[in-house]
């Protein structure tokens, strides 16, 4: 009988821990909207640093489709993660935020939290340790040191600046185009071919003028459809290394 209480007892426990776990779990910030890539809780960035790391961030993503995203905290205690590895934190919100794609896992977050004097470069699984070397370079000699010098912003904008860099330089896959963007080429050509041949039979009194503007509308929709649409923005996951500093 005396077994039976101490399973019970037991379970009930583990029970109540893991309902009260989620109150312990640490405070994630949102996720910027779509056309940013910086997170500045800390206020950091000045207003130059701000703009050269989200068009440099955007530049990135359109051209190569690989997120790189920016993150700065007063401190991981306002997030309810105190003594909380700046790791972990940077795995978390990685997660949380899902940068990258489930086929095309090459996102790229950079946490720095002042207050803590930490920061971390944390890496998507498609990257596969493979660049931790890199990544342990660029916070030991560009980014630690002006932020020992108290130049935060400079510090981000190299951090940004050799990530982007490093992306660049792989033979990463590219991002494949949705099934339907051939359709869109193969139906594009038929309408401009039959366009044409309206423009050319009836000239400026047929109605070739304004089907040819109503195409151009919509083939500008569709393109940027099937632009970001390639790689996707979500569903990505963490693990592929990275690298940590303090300052």
């Amino acid at each position: 009988m005396k077994r039976w209480k101490i399973l019970f007892w037991a379970a009930a426990g583990l029970a109540l821990f893991n309902a009260a776990a989620p109150a312990f779990a640490a405070r994630l910030p949102e996720k910027p909207a779509r056309d940013s890539f910086y997170s500045d809780e800390a206020g950091l960035l000045d207003e130059a640093g701000r703009k050269r790391v989200n068009e440099l961030c955007w530049a990135l993503w359109k051209e190569q489709k690989v997120p790189l995203y920016v993150v700065t905290l007063t401190s991981l205690a306002d997030h309810d993660a105190a003594g909380q590895p700046i790791e972990g934190f940077a795995y978390d919100l990685f997660n949380a935020w899902g940068i990258g794609s489930d086929s095309r896992n090459y996102g790229i977050l950079i946490v720095v939290s002042k207050n803590d004097r930490k920061a971390r470069i944390e890496l998507g699984s498609g990257w596969g340790h493979k660049h931790d070397y890199e990544a342990e370079r660029l916070m030991r000699d560009s980014i630690t040191p002006n932020f020992r010098r108290g130049d935060y912003s400079r510090g981000l904008i190299e951090g940004a600046e050799g990530m982007n860099a490093l992306a660049r330089g792989l033979e990463l896959p590219k991002a494949k185009a949705p099934w339907w963007a051939i359709w869109v080429q193969i139906g594009l050509f038929a309408l401009v071919a039959f366009v044409a041949y309206s423009l050319f039979k009836s000239g400026r009194t047929g109605w070739g003028w304004a089907f040819l503007a109503g195409v151009g509308v919509l083939l500008f929709f569709l393109m940027r459809m099937a632009a970001s649409s390639g790689g996707g923005m979500g569903g990505g996951s963490s693990g592929g290394g990275g690298a940590s500093g303090s300052w």
